[in-house]
């Protein structure tokens, strides 16, 4: 904490370390403009290379543009890996491979708002989180720029077809360093150059993603909502991050330990809010904020809100077991019984495939509690 705390007391130190930042970034662009030239002046082997391409290779570039995404997925990871992080979701295309209670799990996924590639990874909570953080961001652009490099290569030391791939590779994963290393924000997600530089800094940033990342490796170790550090929730929703994520995030977060406390009352002032920043959540992970406010809204006896809210949450990274949930609950409250039962069966097989341990609990009490009601014919 104190290098945290250091940084964001010393603003010079800040500043130096931006400017060394773009110092790179300008050396690593006029490296690749320079490639581009010396290709533009070399064309025997460029011309050579594309008069080798026939129609099978074009059906190739598809595959091609998965091996750059998860080229630099799996360098983000690996930067992590490095630093001691843990390995919890890889998501190139349409392929995810998740960590679960039960190990790691291969799914598909159908989302425009992943479909380019997601990594994640938990911190080592007895080593320094920024450091980790770095190399972690770090990764994926640096995985991009080493393979635009051999792609080059291959353009120069192969022959035909192969040097024709060896161009093609080199010039998307020398697109993707380019876009992400650019700081910016777009969808929701800030791109790997704007986290890098707001990780950088030290201060909040470093902080809210610690705390939040400590709750969530304490859900994920088996621990339930109502024993997380309640007090630096809250503390957190009053501090108001300036990242809008990061404040959506607390908030679902605060949410579910209101509700695990059967404090009814403040879990429904964070619904609230959140019903009315949805949108401040990417595409993707939006699905599991607005499936939490259907299990609200279910626990408060309404299913017309509930209904709404479940329509929005199709797709996206959602937790099965909490889907299923969801839809068994709403089937009892529209009077679907049969469905109920089906669905409540289902939830239960997908429990054990989830990633976070301590919502699962939250889960199957839940699923428990259905199965009395459905027993007692009781409904909302």
């Amino acid at each position: 904490m104190s290098e945290i705390s250091h940084d964001s007391k010393n603003p010079k130190t800040g500043w130096l370390r931006l400017i060394g930042f773009a110092l790179l970034g300008a050396a690593v662009g006029s490296g690749l403009a320079w490639l581009g030239i010396y290709t533009g002046r070399n064309l025997l082997p460029l011309r050579a290379a594309l008069d080798a391409v026939n129609a099978w290779d074009l059906l190739l570039l598809p595959v091609s543009i998965l091996l750059v995404l998860a080229v630099h997925e799996a360098g983000h990871l690996f930067g992590g890996y490095l630093r001691g992080m843990r390995f919890l979701l890889y998501i190139v295309g349409p392929f995810q491979l998740t960590r679960t209670t039960s190990g790691i799990r291969f799914s598909w996924v159908f989302n425009l708002g992943t479909f380019g590639g997601l990594a994640a990874a938990a911190p080592d909570p007895d080593r320094p989180i920024r450091p980790q953080l770095l190399s972690l961001i770090a990764g994926g652009p640096l995985a991009s720029l080493a393979l635009a490099l051999f792609g080059t290569g291959l353009l120069f030391m192969a022959d035909g077809r192969m040097a024709a791939h060896g161009l093609f590779i080199a010039f998307v994963s020398a697109s993707i360093f380019l876009v992400t290393v650019i700081p910016s924000r777009a969808g929701g997600f800030m791109s790997d150059g704007m986290q890098f530089i707001d990780v950088l800094r030290g201060g909040d940033a470093v902080l809210e993603r610690q705390q939040i990342m400590t709750v969530m490796a304490q859900s994920m170790a088996g621990i339930r909502p109502r024993d997380w550090q309640a007090d630096w929730l809250e503390q957190s929703v009053q501090s108001d991050s300036a990242d809008p994520l990061r404040r959506v995030a607390v908030r679902q977060l605060a949410m579910l330990a209101a509700e695990d406390r059967g404090d009814a009352a403040t879990a429904d002032a964070h619904a609230e809010w959140l019903a009315e920043h949805t949108d401040d959540y990417p595409q993707g992970f939006r699905q599991s904020l607005t499936l939490e406010l259907c299990l609200h809204a279910l626990a408060r006896g309404n299913p017309n809100g509930a209904r709404m809210w479940m329509a929005q949450s199709k797709g996206g990274i959602v937790d099965k077991a909490r889907r299923a949930l969801a839809e068994a609950e709403l089937a009892f409250a529209e009077g679907d019984k049969s469905l109920a039962f089906s669905k409540e069966l289902q939830a239960r097989g997908q429990l054990k495939h989830g990633m976070d341990a301590g919502l699962s609990r939250l889960t199957e009490e839940r699923l428990d509690a259905l199965i009395v009601r459905l027993a007692n014919k009781k409904t909302y």
